[in-house]
């Protein structure tokens, strides 16, 4: 069974990376895919452009061979509606997936676009982060169904058995919100993100504040 891990990795950083070593290793998914957004319907633009976020996650995931990049909402355009990526993948590869968030995305799950759909078309895998809880079962009861969610711990998780999951995972304290603060106010991002990646962002950074001068 594959996984998909949906965002706009804006930038990626080793949060991203250890969660998702961490589901693989202890659901034992064939592979772990990272779809990077165009334009999520409820974050609007983002701060660095498709072709660099594309650059960066490539470079991030390459050291894993388990690890790949499905650059389908990119290569679409416009904004990026998580039913639709679910139903392309379904005609590319013939096999429901796994889909995984973290608990502040599932917490207005209730207002994505076709979320029954989405729960039609994949089982849902969810992450708890750092200073972020969610009761799963009162926003799928604003959905008016009624499905039981299964409770895992790191190292001790199921493959097989639920619908919608809620993992307790390491609790990293490193965001890609408080990265792109970071590079506004021109400090380093080395650590938080893998040095290849840094390399990335710092040029795209630097040939950007050029051509405003």
């Amino acid at each position: 069974m594959k996984l998909l891990f949906g965002g706009s990795f804006n930038p990626v950083h080793i949060g991203h990376l250890l969660i998702a070593r961490d589901v693989l290793e202890d659901f034992g998914f064939e592979e772990v895919i990272f779809v990077p957004a165009h334009v999520q319907p409820l974050k609007g633009e983002l701060l660095i452009p498709p072709e660099v976020r594309l650059k960066a996650l490539k470079s991030a995931v390459e050291p894993e061979p388990r690890f790949k990049v499905w650059d389908y909402e990119l290569k679409k355009g416009g904004i990026s509606y998580t039913y639709q990526t679910l139903e392309e993948f379904h005609r590319v590869y013939g096999e429901e997936p796994v889909f995984m968030m973290g608990t502040d995305s599932f917490k207005s799950f209730h207002l994505w676009k076709r979320p029954e759909r989405i729960l039609e078309l994949s089982r849902i895998l969810i992450v708890s982060r750092p200073g972020e809880e969610v009761n799963p079962e009162e926003v799928l009861k604003k959905l008016n169904l009624n499905i039981p969610v299964a409770r895992f711990k790191r190292g001790r998780a199921l493959s097989t058995g639920w619908r919608v999951a809620l993992y307790e995972g390491r609790l990293i304290e490193i965001s890609s919100t408080e990265i792109r603060e970071r590079l506004k106010s021109g400090k380093p991002i080395s650590y938080m993100v893998p040095e290849k990646v840094e390399e990335i962002i710092r040029r795209w950074r630097e040939d950007a504040l050029q051509s405003n001068v």
